[in-house]
């Protein structure tokens, strides 16, 4: 999370147990759903703190109130998660990638952060090259046993990869998808209902100046 320190403030009156499990819940699907170069600071943080101030009848359980501000929650984190990877030392994109049709949720995990810290698709992506090869061999090396006829790729709106091979699409569409600097992209495993969400950035030259070019 390249030294994330994120501290959130909210005046609600919730009960301690109800805040932890939703501020875990979101956490989940922001800050620990995001790559930039797959590194990690020994002091990334996040803390989450409720003084009550508001009066509000209290928060708790899995009552109406709960599920809305858990909802609430998991859009602020999501965007503040967002604003790291498109601040990335060098970033030019921003690329959201969903695996889905896992086994399991762990599954579709470890296929999407595979995909996402591949340094050879976050180059492509910086150099605006639609490689689904190297997409499907970051999927594929992670030791999952992938039905690969059943493997979907997107780009966008855009199939591919399906039944075991690239499927051409209009040289024109793939370059308007790959010019975008927020860019979607949907690998379909096809195995189950497992899914995982993970925002990642291209990976270009200044990364390398910033990252080389000074002592500590």
């Amino acid at each position: 999370m390249a030294t994330m320190l994120s501290y959130c403030l909210t005046d609600a009156d919730i009960e301690q147990e109800t805040l932890e499990r939703l501020f875990r819940r979101a956490v989940g699907a922001s800050f620990n759903a995001i790559s930039v170069d797959g590194c990690m600071s020994t002091n990334d943080t996040a803390l989450i703190l409720a003084n009550g101030i508001a009066k509000n009848r209290e928060i708790k359980g899995n009552t109406a109130s709960a599920l809305v501000f858990g909802k609430m929650l998991e859009e602020v984190l999501r965007e503040l998660a967002l604003a790291m990877v498109r601040d990335g030392e060098g970033a030019t994109k921003t690329v959201d990638i969903t695996v889905e049709g896992a086994r399991t949720g762990a599954e579709a995990r470890r296929i999407a952060y595979a995909v996402a810290n591949s340094n050879l698709v976050k180059t492509a992506f910086f150099g605006g090259d639609p490689n689904w090869g190297r997409i499907i061999s970051a999927a594929g090396a992670q030791g999952i046993n992938l039905d690969v006829p059943r493997v979907r790729l997107f780009f966008e709106d855009l199939e591919v990869f399906a039944g075991g091979m690239g499927i051409a699409q209009p040289v024109r569409k793939l370059r308007e998808v790959m010019a975008k600097d927020y860019i979607r992209l949907r690998l379909a495993v096809g195995k189950g209902k497992g899914t995982f969400r993970i925002f990642t950035s291209d990976l270009g030259f200044d990364y390398v100046k910033i990252n080389a070019h000074y002592h500590t």
